[in-house]
């Protein structure tokens, strides 16, 4: 099912988030995260170190857990995610973020697909001496999403879910090669911005739905 609100995600409010943490860390991920986004949002060449690489990846994935209470019930995100990024001031396990240069919207945009997939997973047992056994298999729904935030120059893309197995088919569907740039998350790397290629606005949304791999730097 899908819906369009006819409303910029920088106007759209709700009333999930608690005023300790709407005025506290999330707050102040918000002033940490501002002088490393202006210069991408306008395009402007700059050079991102490791670190802001980390931090523009923690707000990607706060912003898309936000995002995600936007559509209502099911919640695709875990509860042990949130407290994650609330304490640690990093993204949770299980998270791939992505950044990439494109044409410049007219407004901000985001798109938030929720996707669940019927894994097995196993079941262990750690004896007193401290080795951990599979002791069965555990058939289970796993819950994820895909969520896009598009800002003037900047596209955001995040995969979670609150599996190995589902995580990595939604990373993998978004970068098949692992040479798209610039993956923020895990283990950010400095990068220049522009990033090249410069998505379309149908490759931005192509790259949403899961239908079209993100552009890698190199063509053959």
């Amino acid at each position: 099912m899908s819906r369009e609100i006819p409303q910029s995600i920088l106007d759209q409010k709700l009333n999930d988030v608690c005023r300790d943490c709407n005025q506290g860390w999330m707050n102040d991920l918000e002033q940490q995260a501002e002088s490393t986004l202006v210069p991408l949002l306008r395009g402007q060449p700059t050079h991102v170190s490791s670190a802001q690489a980390a931090i523009l990846a923690t707000w990607a994935a706060k912003t898309a857990m936000v995002r995600a209470r936007v559509d209502g019930d099911p919640y695709t995100v875990p509860e042990d995610h949130r407290t994650h990024i609330m304490t640690t001031n990093t993204p949770p396990t299980n998270l791939t973020a992505w950044a990439v240069t494109c044409e410049p919207h007219p407004n901000a945009m985001s798109r938030h697909h929720r996707i669940a997939l019927h894994v097995a997973e196993p079941i262990t047992e750690t004896d007193p001496d401290g080795d951990t056994w599979v002791i069965g298999v555990e058939n289970r729904q796993s819950k994820g999403h895909i969520t896009t935030i598009v800002i003037n120059h900047i596209a955001l893309f995040i995969a979670e879910a609150d599996s190995p197995t589902l995580h990595t088919e939604l990373a993998v569907k978004l970068d098949p090669t692992g040479t798209t740039p610039t993956r923020l998350w895990p283990e950010p790397q400095e990068f220049k911005w522009p990033t090249a290629p410069v998505l379309t606005p149908n490759e931005v949304n192509a790259t949403s739905e899961g239908t079209h791999p993100l552009p890698n730097t190199i063509t053959r």
